[in-house]
């Protein structure tokens, strides 16, 4: 088993290692971090942490598990005084990064106070995961590092020892050296310095040992004789001792109890004994004395007592064999002696044994041994008491410490301390050595503890080199702790900076518009140019041309024949335009738009002008509801609900019923029923029968025989035949499914006449049209002649189920004029007949009997009596 010293020898030169899990653990680490990990004895120096050149260092070291072992940390204060306490110690759980949070977080400044010169020494105990102490600039300073007093750099420096220890099992020499520390910390304690070794796990004299309380490290207390040198010896069996405390050793048999004084008073003698037991294979005796004897009953003697002066020898052995006979004085007693001795004269009494009160006086004597005498009787010693005049100095003695005090604080930490009382010294004896009272910290609870914030770090170096930035700076939160409110703010802050300016480019801005050409005609140029916006600070200027030219008019100039002259038409100016080209004016004054006339050649290449056309104008009154019916559907597309359509409608009414001035007119008023009919798409808007007698009046209207001129014009850009059936299939489409319940309706007008028939698939009827007996039915439509019959066996979906809650609508127009007024689609032929179109939504599955359409012919001179029948969707 190796020795004490090796073993502290190992732990100081050689520091153990050890392999534990680590708690991930990032705390921004720069090379100017220290981590420390699987060491249980260190020591480093201030300035190899916490270089003198360098600033916001930090060391730290991790307890490998805080339930079974505690840090404990000796630091050697600098000398020198500083301004503010630069090195702040903290301990904590863990730090998350994403939010810069100490969890735990718990401050040592004010227990290690380094820029306190009154105290040498620093002790503190850890019991969580991390031990942190980290530089910080202070905040009320702007220049770094701190101003210290004197400025020599010897004395700025602080060492720092640190030392894990088991919570059970502790090592000798890990004791041994705790026990030292916790001497040493309780010495120089105080109330304002209290010590920061609160419990250790070893058995220290001046200390409390850490498991006094068993919740500590999880074991009930042991008998005190189960410890050694400090150190708990587990499963021990204790060793037999005297009363004195004294453990066996060698061969010798413990004590026997003291005898009896040999005087009442004025002082005498006990003595006690022990017997030898032979060391197994061991033929030598023990070595000592067999009796040992102690002054008794000291106190003096009253005139009536007697002095009893009773003498005895001690006897004694040594460790040789028995038949030796040399004479061996233990304690200053002679050996008794064997022979046959005749006894000689006492000795003079010796000198009192002490320079002041009470001692002993001894005399002695020989026995001289004859071959014809016995054995000397009688003792060959004896003693007396002697007084000495001076009194004796009696030195001051500590009374035994008191149990320590309560913790001054019930959460959080506190201090405890313990006194003792000093006998004090008599006839000029030195005063008791020691302090009177010893004070450490203590923690019997744990407090909640708000987060606060650290310090703002410094701003970052600006995100940009030139122009607009952002710099950060961050700062962390301690805590919050034991259920403590979260800090409260951002733990990161930005702000804008600017260093310079940028340098910038020339661009150029969009080109311009090209310039009026340099000839009308026969070939000319022109020019257009861009702007170089910059350059800026020094930046490149723009690269390319300036200016940018093409050729314009490069057609032949036309021949004075070839040009339309100058010409005064209607209190219309029409200047000379030549061939191809058209000329325009603005329409007149109760109408927006221009006038258009073309100028072409005839057969034999001569220009002449075209009548003017009108298709760009449009009436003020038509523009006005043109624009009021726009407003209404941009409402009804963002979901509001907007006043007085109706009222528009009927205006349309009015306005149409007396003809239109413009081919410009008719374009504007389908624009107007097509907006319409999106409006009464919205649920939330239900067209009034009124809306709906009004809408077909209007296409009645612009059908009339008015109109004809101004629907040829129109057809060049607007529509035909084809797109006016389409509106009023919309429309129908719209109308009959906003209907309520199943009904029918019917609008008679001059030009056309409409049927709308909403009923159920599984109902369904055969339709007849037109319904004969209609009220006010106009005379063109009354022919008995012609009749159209929609067989109820289209409306259905050919699926029973389908059909039980299918809804179909049938919609029939019988147009008088359409065919003279409008042109077919791609289809050249002039109908002079009624029309008559058949809508049926939704589309039927298949038509099994076709729709039976009859109409009388009319007999005007027509060769090919035949009935036309097209698809409007092709």
């Amino acid at each position: 088993m190796r020795s004490i010293g090796s073993a502290l020898n190992l732990l100081l030169v050689s520091p153990l290692y050890f392999v534990w899990t680590v708690v991930a653990l990032d705390l921004a680490q720069t090379p100017c971090t220290t981590l420390v990990q699987g060491k249980f004895f260190g020591y480093f120096s201030s300035f190899a942490v916490f270089p003198l050149n360098s600033s916001l260092c930090s060391w730290i070291i991790q307890n490998p598990d805080p339930r079974r072992y505690t840090l404990y940390m000796k630091i050697l204060k600098p000398t020198s005084v500083c301004d503010h306490q630069h090195i702040r110690t903290y301990q904590f759980d863990s730090f998350l990064e994403s939010t810069r949070t100490y969890l735990g977080m718990e401050s040592f400044d004010d227990v290690l106070k380094l820029c306190d010169g009154s105290t040498r020494y620093a002790f503190l105990q850890s019991n969580k995961q991390f031990l942190q102490m980290k530089q910080t600039a202070p905040p009320e300073l702007e220049s770094w590092p701190v101003r210290w007093k004197p400025t020599k750099a010897q004395e700025r420096d602080f060492s720092v020892e640190y030392l894990v220890v088991g919570n059970r099992n502790p090592s000798k020499a890990a004791c041994q050296m705790l026990c030292k520390w916790l001497d040493a910390c309780l010495a120089i304690s105080s109330s304002s310095h209290p010590c920061g070794i609160m419990q250790t796990p070893c058995s220290c004299s001046g200390g409390e040992v850490l498991d006094q309380a068993s919740e500590v490290v999880g074991f009930t207390k042991k008998k005190e004789d189960c410890y050694k040198d400090g150190i708990y010896l587990e499963n021990c069996m204790s060793s037999p001792k005297d009363s004195s405390g004294v453990e066996f050793m060698g061969g010798w048999n413990p004590w026997s109890a003291w005898g009896d004084c040999t005087k009442d008073c004025g002082g005498g003698l006990q003595t006690r004994m022990r017997t030898c037991k032979p060391l197994p294979n061991e033929g030598l005796v023990c070595e000592g004395v067999l009796e040992e004897g102690r002054l008794c009953n000291r106190k003096a003697c009253n005139t009536n007592g007697r002095y009893n002066s009773r003498s005895q020898s001690l006897r004694s052995t040594d460790n040789r064999k028995r038949e030796d006979t040399d004479e061996l004085q233990h304690y200053g007693y002679p050996a008794p002696q064997i022979g046959d001795p005749a006894a000689e004269e006492w000795s003079p009494w010796s000198v009192c044994s002490t320079t002041c009160g009470e001692g002993w006086q001894t005399r002695t004597r020989f026995c001289v041994s004859s071959s014809y005498s016995t054995q000397c009787s009688g003792p060959l010693r004896e003693q007396r008491q002697c007084n000495n005049s001076a009194v004796c100095p009696v030195h001051g003695t500590w009374d035994e410490w008191s149990p320590w005090s309560l913790c001054s604080s019930t959460c959080g930490r506190g201090y405890r301390d313990r006194t003792r009382t000093c006998k004090p010294p008599q006839f000029g004896g030195n005063p008791c050595e020691g302090p009177e009272k010893q004070t450490k910290f203590c923690n019997i609870a744990l407090c909640p503890v708000d987060g606060n914030w650290n310090e703002w770090s410094s701003w970052s170096s600006c995100s940009a080199s030139c122009s607009n930035g952002t710099q950060q700076r961050t700062r962390e939160c301690n805590g919050p702790s034991y259920g403590g409110a979260e800090c409260q703010g951002h733990w990161v802050e930005t702000r804008d900076c600017f260093l310079r300016q940028c340098p910038v480019d020339g661009k150029w801005q969009a080109w311009g518009v090209w310039g009026s050409c340099t000839a009308t005609c026969g070939g000319g140029t022109q020019r257009r140019d861009r702007v170089c916006y910059g350059p800026f600070f020094g930046g490149q200027t723009c690269q390319g041309a300036k200016e940018e030219y093409k050729q314009c008019n490069d057609r032949k100039c036309p021949e004075p024949h070839e040009i339309c002259d100058e010409e005064s038409l209607a209190s219309v100016v029409w200047k000379e335009t030549p061939a191809g080209d058209a000329a325009a004016v603005r329409c007149p004054r109760n109408a927006t738009g221009l006038i258009l006339r073309r100028c072409i050649l005839d057969e034999e290449g001569i220009a002449y002008w075209e009548p003017p056309t009108y298709i760009k104008c449009v009436s003020i009154d038509y523009r006005n509801i043109q624009m009021m019916t726009r407003e209404h559907l941009s409402k009804a597309q963002r979901g509001l609900m907007g006043d007085g359509l109706s009222e528009v409608l009927q205006n349309l009414v009015e306005i149409s019923q007396d003809g239109t001035s413009y081919s410009g007119d008719l374009l504007s008023t389908i624009d107007v029923l097509r907006n319409m009919t999106e409006i009464f798409r919205r649920a939330y808007y239900s067209p009034t029968s009124g809306d709906v007698q009004n809408f077909v009046q209007i296409i009645s209207n612009l059908l009339s025989e008015e109109n004809r001129e101004k629907w040829e014009e129109a057809q060049l850009i607007g529509p035909n035949a084809k797109e006016l059936f389409r509106l009023m299939e919309d429309f129908i489409d719209v109308i009959a499914f906003r209907m309520k319940d199943f009904r029918d309706s019917y609008q008679v007008t001059d030009n056309l006449v409409l049927g709308i028939h909403k009923l159920p698939a599984n109902a369904a009827t055969d339709i007849t049209f037109p319904m004969k007996g209609w009220r006010g039915m106009v005379d063109w439509a009354k022919n008995s002649e012609d009749k159209v019959t929609v067989s109820k066996s289209i409306l259905s979906s050919g699926m029973t189920e389908t059909d039980d809650s299918s809804v179909f609508v049938v919609g029939t127009v019988l147009y008088r004029n359409v065919g003279n007024i409008l042109s077919l689609q791609r289809n050249g032929t002039v109908l002079n007949s009624k029309v008559i179109s058949v809508t049926v939504k939704p589309f039927p599955r298949s038509l099994l009997t076709p729709l039976e359409i009859e109409f009388s012919h009319l007999y005007n001179g027509t060769t090919n009596q035949t009935c036309i029948l097209w698809d409007a969707t092709d």
